[in-house]
């Protein structure tokens, strides 16, 4: 029989070999409850057409909202709002097009004609109010691009006038093909307005006008949207991270129209109409003119009222009762695009795999708990701006200085099943890259990270482009987990038929693994890569990201 005083250093041994175990257990009771099976059903309601794309605001974006909020409460995450609520407020001023004060005037010598919203017309993609007044001028294709063989402005005066432009698409292997030309087209509008011209009017393409026809509907009337309770932007002062200055002149009117009112500004008959799309589809140029004796004037005006949207918060308390007054944030956005004239945008990759993906987390972490405290955010209206994300940190429940790190996963179900974009990881804090690096390797789920988007500089600015970046701009280390664009990114093909549960899972597993390697570290990250961000807080705003 062995003595007491020998036994005892066995029950020790014993004891942390039992702790250990229990360790282990619960994670891999964490790993086992990420499941592709409890992905699909989120992820294929959330994404459904009846959801009509959950724009902001939206009653179908209040819905998703409160299903996100109910989810997270049955998974055991618990309210963090003062409210006791899972929902942070925020607030909207809706500007939409007034149909009755709003209409565009046309005078020839044979006298006047009225086009109306939406019937006749609608705003362009830049949605501008006031007047414009000037001659027409007929631009063709409206490009401009001398070194790929084409100027559709050489020779003629914009000044003063009214721009008519066509929405054509030239087929084929010519070097204007807009595929590979798409600055260049995003650009025309600001071009003519370079070259002085008053207002653009676009006459929409045969594809758009044969499906209202065919749908017998208007067209759609955007709304633009001014959030007064939060600052967005890129950063200050001049270089890539910057948000272009608005001109001192008033806004530049874009406007769209049917053929019927295309034809009527050029005074040409439909089927002429027609045959100047054939020939851009075909390559070649339709001489432009400017149209002597027509004139147009253009008056838009706006009806406002306030409105709401909102973030989705939820907690789960950490384990350690010092650093649970410390936080980790996982984010992604629940919103997407708004339908436009029949067509549904459903946004099954962007976003709601990173919102399912937050539920496999958080039901994975309330079994494995961190030290630290978690948060999870689902961010409203990052396709108008990461406003969400802004909204959160310059209104956050708890001290930004406290948050050791964002962690924010957005369209990460497509492409190949072991390869992931890591964007922002290694800007503020050498830690957080080390710890998906190492999170990553074999036991984990072994991805290949890439980090080719990861520059301020890249042309696709990608950097700026999801709800890590707002963080970033708080001096809180963020990186964004990301699969890669797809063919139908933001267009009606990106639904739930297309998703990689597999991807899915693995991209979550590491999420997981991240946050509780994070969650459990002694100190919070440290700020040792980006020489101006000493600290966590508002002050870092001023810093230009390259």
């Amino acid at each position: 029989m062995r003595s007491v005083r020998n036994a005892a250093p066995l029950l020790a041994v014993g004891l942390i070999l039992a702790l250990s175990g229990c360790a282990g257990d619960a994670s891999s009771r964490a790993l086992g409850s990420i499941r592709p099976e409890d992905m699909r059903f989120h992820l294929e309601f959330l994404s459904s057409p009846e959801f009509r794309g959950r724009s902001t605001p939206s009653p179908e974006l209040d819905i998703a909202s409160r299903y996100i909020a109910m989810t997270a409460e049955r998974i055991g995450l618990e309210p963090l709002m003062p409210d006791g609520s899972y929902f942070q407020e925020v607030p909207v001023e809706v500007a939409a097009v007034a149909t009755a004060t709003s209409r565009l005037r046309l005078t020839t010598a044979s006298g006047e004609r009225i086009l109306t919203f939406p019937a006749d017309a609608t705003v362009g993609r830049v949605f501008g109010e006031g007047r414009a007044k000037g001659g027409l001028v007929f631009l063709g294709f409206g490009i401009s691009a001398p070194d790929l063989g084409w100027d559709d402005l050489a020779g003629l005066d914009l000044k003063g006038r009214v721009a008519v432009i066509l929405d054509a698409t030239i087929n084929g292997d010519h070097p204007l093909r807009p595929s590979e030309n798409r600055r260049l087209f995003m650009g025309r509008a600001g071009a003519l307005r370079e070259r002085g011209a008053a207002a653009v009017v676009v006459i929409v393409s045969e594809e758009r006008e044969a499906r209202l026809a065919d749908l017998g509907l208007p067209f759609d009337l955007p709304v633009r949207l001014r959030f007064p309770d939060v600052v967005l932007g890129m950063g200050p002062g001049p270089g890539p991270g910057t948000a272009p200055p608005r001109p001192a002149a008033g806004p530049f009117l874009q406007i769209e129209v049917r053929h019927d009112a295309g034809a009527a500004l050029l005074g040409c008959g439909k089927d002429d109409l027609l045959r100047m799309f054939a020939d851009v589809r075909a390559g070649k140029r339709v001489p432009g003119r400017a149209l002597a004796g027509r004139t147009l004037e253009i008056e838009v005006a706006a009806a406002r009222r306030m409105d709401r949207s909102h973030n989705v918060v939820a907690y789960l308390e950490g384990a350690d009762p010092v650093l649970k007054g410390e936080y980790l944030t996982i984010t992604s956005h629940h919103d997407h695009n708004p339908s436009r004239e029949g067509r549904v945008y459903p946004g099954a990759d962007d976003n709601i795999s990173g919102v399912v993906g937050m539920f496999e987390i958080a039901e994975a972490l309330l079994i494995d708990r961190p030290k630290r405290s978690v948060i999870f955010v689902w961010n409203t209206a990052e396709e108008r701006g990461l406003v969400g994300s802004y909204y959160f940190v310059q209104h956050c429940p708890v001290p930004v200085g406290k948050i050791s790190a964002n962690l924010n996963l957005d369209m990460i179900s497509r492409n190949a099943t072991g390869h992931l974009h890591l964007i922002g990881s290694n800007k503020l804090s050498s830690e957080l890259d080390a710890s998906i690096k190492a999170m990553n390797e074999k036991p984990g789920p072994g991805l290949a990270l890439d980090y080719v988007y990861e520059s301020p500089g890249h042309p696709d600015r990608f950097f700026f482009r999801s709800d890590q970046y707002p963080y970033i701009r708080y001096g809180i280390p963020g990186v964004w987990f990301f699969c890669g664009t797809t063919d139908d990114y933001h267009q009606e093909g990106d639904v739930a038929a297309k998703v990689d549960y597999v991807k899915m899972e693995k991209v979550s597993e590491l999420i997981y693994r991240v946050a509780k390697d994070i969650g459990d570290k002694p100190a919070l990250l440290a700020l040792d890569l980006h020489p101006e961000v000493k600290t966590r807080g508002p002050e870092n705003m001023k810093v230009v990201w390259r």
